[in-house]
């Protein structure tokens, strides 16, 4: 008996196959063949300083994208606002700072407007609002606002100032905005796997009718996980102008992001990660490794020469292909079944 049970023990990568899903897997696969590849053409590629540039790139989009993958897994899709609800925040702390409340009430009058702007586009999700919609027209407000505010022009502070630990500040070597990504993913993981509120994010992703009919329903989790999104965004946007002690609006913009405008990164690591863009199934953990997994490409593209165009295809070449990919292992799951 005992023998009959160890032939038919699952070996390590039938575990894997079954725990993860295949794209996570590949995804895996292909950073590891990255890595080989980038060790034996860039020189600089494997070296220390080198490998905390690229988790500190991750931080600045993997931030968000944790915030995201909320939305994601709760099945409301994305917000198509990241980016502009981080151009309103970085105005806002930029403007505070020049205007000397120092790093505390900056700080929290950036959050307070964070939060009013998820519970906005929350609320009208919640309502039965396209998520895409909603969030593309959000995205033009908070712009707009953003653009006014500021007349669109740099809003400067002067150095120093209370947010420099945040923005250029390290800890035993390692950037503070690092640690802080860190500490984020492992908290977001413990909320979505440990917490009543997680289980609730995923029931009702996988199915609103069940979510519905056990006492939970979709409007107060919109709101919940946009305000969780935009708190993100909001978090990456005073790190970066705690970085570069000045705002604009256009800071997260293609045309100043050389890989690519940065809502689209950022929900790039979302699928990237395996998460579900239907909603349900995926983890902030996941997003996490999505996002030191395009930094690992954009950076060893940088080590050879390419400029922006062809980091910002890899990008979207990478979407286009997680996507293909996870819709190919959900039909096999199907067909399993």
């Amino acid at each position: 008996m005992s023998s009959f049970t160890e032939a038919n023990k699952p070996n390590f990568i039938q575990r894997l196959a079954r725990d993860h899903s295949s794209l996570v897997i590949l995804m895996v696969g292909i950073f590891m063949a990255v890595c080989i590849i980038g060790a034996a053409t860039a020189p600089n590629f494997l070296t220390l300083f080198n490998f905390k540039t690229i988790i500190r790139d991750a931080a600045i989009v993997g931030i968000m994208a944790i915030g995201l993958t909320f939305v994601t897994l709760s099945g409301n899709f994305f917000l198509l606002s990241m980016k502009e609800t981080a151009a309103l925040a970085i105005i806002a702390f930029a403007t505070c700072m020049a205007a000397g409340l120092g790093f505390p009430i900056s700080f929290l009058v950036t959050m307070a407007i964070a939060t009013l702007a998820g519970a906005i586009q929350g609320v009208l999700i919640g309502l039965g609002g396209n998520p895409i919609v909603v969030t593309l027209g959000a995205a033009g407000l908070f712009f707009g606002i953003g653009s006014w505010w500021s007349d669109n022009l740099v809003v400067s502070f002067r150095r120093p100032h209370g947010a420099e630990w945040l923005g250029s500040g390290s800890t035993f070597g390692l950037p503070n905005i690092t640690i802080a990504f860190v500490v984020i993913a492992i908290i977001a993981e413990l909320v979505l796997r440990k917490t009543s509120f997680g289980r609730q994010v995923y029931l009702i992703g996988a199915n609103r009718a069940a979510g519905k009919a056990t006492g939970h329903e979709n409007f107060s989790m919109a709101i919940k996980v946009c305000i969780i999104a935009s708190i993100c965004s909001a978090l990456v946007a005073v790190a970066f102008s705690a970085q570069v002690s000045s705002a604009h609006v256009n800071y997260f913009s293609s045309s100043f992001g050389s890989s690519g405008d940065m809502t689209i990164m950022v929900i790039a690591t979302v699928m990237v990660g395996g998460n579900s863009i239907m909603g349900g199934y995926g983890s902030s953990l996941r997003s996490s490794l999505g996002a030191v997994f395009i930094s690992t490409i954009d950076n060893m593209m940088v080590l050879h020469g390419f400029n922006s165009g062809p980091r910002v295809l890899a990008v979207g070449l990478m979407i286009v292909f997680s996507i293909m990919v996870f819709a190919l292992v959900r039909r096999g799951s199907r067909a399993e079944e």
